[in-house]
C-alpha cells in the first residue's frame, strides 16, 4: 500500500463523505471553503490540493475495505526502475 494514513481513527462512511465532498469540488473547480463554529464564520482560499486530498481518502478507504478500494485505486507516488 502506499502512502501515510492520515485520517486513523475515522469511520468508513465519514470518509467516503468527505471523499465525495473531494470529488464534487474538483469537479466544480472550487476553490473556496467556508468554515463557522459557533456565531463566527469565514470564508478563504483551499490550501491543499484536491487531488491530494482525495488520494489521502482512498488511501484511508483501502486500510478500512480493501476490496471496495483496492490498492490499484490508489495514486502511485514513486515507481523504482531496475534493469537486469
Amino acid at each position: 500500500m502506499t502512502g501515510l494514513n492520515i485520517f486513523v481513527g475515522k469511520s468508513q462512511a465519514w470518509l467516503e463523505e468527505q471523499l465525495a465532498k473531494a470529488q464534487a469540488d474538483y469537479a466544480s473547480g472550487r476553490v473556496l471553503t467556508s468554515v463557522s463554529a459557533g456565531d463566527t464564520s469565514t470564508g478563504k482560499l483551499v490550501q491543499v490540493n484536491i487531488r491530494d486530498r482525495i488520494s489521502a481518502l482512498l488511501v484511508a478507504l483501502n486500510a478500512l475495505d480493501p476490496t471496495t478500494y483496492p490498492a490499484s485505486s490508489l495514486r502511485i507516488s514513486r515507481t523504482r526502475i531496475t534493469f537486469s
